[in-house]
C-alpha cells in the first residue's frame, strides 16, 4: 500500500509574496502573487491525488457547474497568510492571524457543458471572508473573477441589506427581483458569462494567473469570468476558502443568507 503522506513542504507558502489591494466602496480586494513555495508540487502531490465528484444537479441547493471537492487537509501556513493580510489591509486590526482557520474545497469548471441559468450569475457566500487561489497552468489560462453591482438596486454587496427588524429598500427590491428569476433559474443553458443576465454591471476583474490568489469579502458580489471553448478540455481549477466570521470575532453577518431562495448558492460552492 502506497500512503499519500503530506510534508511540509507541499504545503509551504512562499517567502517571496506580493500584494496589492484595490478598494472597491468600502471594501477591500487583495491580490497576492507567488503564494506557494512549489505550487506544482502542491499540484502534483495533493491536487491531483484528491477525488472529487461531479456536481450533483438532482441538489436544489448546489449550482456549482463542475465537479468540486471538499479539502481535507489543513493549510496552516495558508491560513496565517491571509489572516495577516487581512489585519493589515482592513479594519480587522485587532485579530490574530494565527486563529484563521479557513474551510477549503478544490473546484474544477468546464466551459462546454450546459449549467443552470442560476450558476453563471454573481452570487456571495456565507463567510466572512473568501479566497480563490488559481491553479492553472499559464497556457490554460484564461478569465478571472469579477465583482459585480446590481443595476436596479446599485447593490455591490448584501453586507448591510437586510437588517433585523427593518429590511431596506434595497432588500425589497432584490428580493423582487430574485423571485422573478426563480422562474427560469434552473433552465439548462451553456457556462458562458456572456449569458450572465443583464442586471449586473462588472466593477472591477482580476486575471487568473498561475499561484495567484485573491481574497475579498465574501458578501460581494462576485463570479468566475469563464467563456464557451476556455475549458473545453482541460478544466478550470481552483483552490477557495472561507473564513468563517468567528475566526475575525464577528458574530455572523445578518442577511448573508436570509434573503435568497435555496438555488442561489449561498454556501460553501463558492464559482469564483
Amino acid at each position: 500500500m502506497n500512503l499519500n503522506v503530506i510534508d511540509e513542504e507541499t504545503i509551504k507558502v512562499s517567502d517571496n509574496v506580493h500584494y496589492e489591494v484595490t478598494k472597491l466602496g468600502n471594501h477591500h480586494v487583495i491580490t497576492i502573487d507567488n503564494v506557494l513555495e512549489n505550487p506544482q508540487y502542491f499540484i502534483n502531490n495533493i491536487v491531483e491525488k484528491l477525488p472529487i465528484r461531479p456536481t450533483n444537479n438532482r441538489d436544489p441547493n448546489i449550482v456549482f457547474p463542475g465537479p468540486t471537492g471538499k479539502f481535507p487537509i489543513q493549510l496552516p501556513e495558508l491560513d496565517y497568510l491571509v489572516g495577516y493580510v487581512i489585519q493589515k489591509c482592513t479594519d480587522f486590526k485587532d485579530i490574530d492571524p494565527k486563529n484563521i482557520e479557513s474551510f477549503y474545497q478544490l473546484n474544477a469548471i468546464y466551459s462546454d457543458v450546459e449549467v443552470k441559468r442560476a450558476s453563471i450569475q454573481p452570487h456571495v457566500d456565507t463567510a466572512l471572508y473568501a479566497t480563490v487561489l488559481y491553479l492553472n497552468p499559464e497556457e490554460n489560462m484564461q478569465g478571472g473573477t469579477s465583482f459585480f453591482s446590481h443595476s436596479s438596486t446599485g447593490l455591490t454587496n448584501m453586507e448591510h441589506v437586510h437588517k433585523p427588524f427593518k429590511r431596506t429598500e434595497e432588500y425589497w427590491n432584490l428580493r423582487e427581483w430574485t423571485y422573478d428569476f426563480m422562474k427560469k433559474s434552473e433552465e439548462k443553458i451553456d457556462c458562458d458569462s456572456l449569458l450572465m443576465e443583464d442586471v449586473w454591471e462588472e466593477e472591477h476583474h482580476i486575471k487568473m494567473k498561475y499561484n495567484r490568489m485573491i481574497i475579498f469579502p465574501s458578501y460581494m458580489w462576485h463570479s468566475a469570468i469563464i467563456k464557451k471553448g476556455w475549458y473545453k478540455d482541460k478544466p478550470r481549477v481552483s483552490l477557495s476558502g472561507f473564513v468563517p466570521p468567528s475566526n475575525l470575532g464577528v458574530e455572523w453577518l445578518n442577511g448573508i443568507t436570509g434573503l435568497y431562495p435555496s438555488f442561489w448558492g449561498c454556501s460553501f460552492y463558492s464559482r469564483s
